[in-house]
């Protein structure tokens, strides 16, 4: 496996952070049937093979599907395909009807940098950079399994405009492509619900 450079995470991850905040509730849900066709939502449930053996005891998330080139996904229920928003991003959803000032919401971004990179060099390349950009309380988490695929889990809080608020970072790689998926809370959401909320969406995963 190669090793990451300390320049190359830095674009990685920042990509990810400035993805990471949708902002305050805009209280509508815009049509995305015009959005780029690589993301897309819909209400039918993953296949019954997908291969979601994470250990977790949560059950899976039920809402939408959200697709994206190589992945799908099931949002929680109550969420929509946010990808008006952040376009750039292979998959975004929301919870739009959030009405604490901040919508939680996935992002999720294709990064090639993270494609077989030492899981130590990883870890330690995204702490460093979140460091550097003000995170606070960056916490490496224990791995987890997405789909099949080890990956690396980083949590940590920020601030945009103002606001604060905490995110949890995969990041994963499968045949030869890597994924940073960023899940992000309000400030006011505790370490329990932010966990099961994603274990319920990464439950869902599944490779295409």
């Amino acid at each position: 496996m190669r090793t990451l450079t300390r320049r190359v995470a830095a674009l990685a991850i920042v990509s990810s952070l400035t993805l990471a905040g949708c902002g305050g509730s805009d209280g509508g849900s815009d049509d995305s049937s015009d959005n780029d066709s690589s993301s897309s939502a819909t209400t039918d449930a993953p296949d019954d093979d997908t291969d979601t053996d994470s250990g977790s005891d949560v059950a899976p998330a039920t809402g939408d599907v959200i697709s994206g080139t190589g992945f799908s996904f099931n949002a929680p229920e109550g969420w929509t395909d946010a990808k008006d928003v952040l376009p750039s991003a292979l998959a975004v959803a929301a919870n739009r009807s959030d009405a604490d000032g901040f919508s939680d919401n996935i992002n999720v971004i294709e990064d090639k940098t993270i494609v077989d990179v030492d899981r130590d060099d990883l870890e330690a390349a995204v702490k460093r950079v979140l460091e550097g950009v003000n995170a606070q309380d960056v916490t490496i988490k224990d791995p987890v399994d997405v789909s099949g695929e080890e990956a690396v889990t980083v949590a940590a809080v920020l601030e945009q405009n103002g606001t604060k608020y905490r995110t949890e970072q995969f990041a994963v790689s499968h045949d030869g492509k890597g994924y940073v998926v960023t899940f992000s809370f309000s400030d006011t959401v505790s370490e329990d619900d932010r966990e099961d909320l994603t274990d319920s969406v990464l439950e869902t995963w599944k490779w295409s």
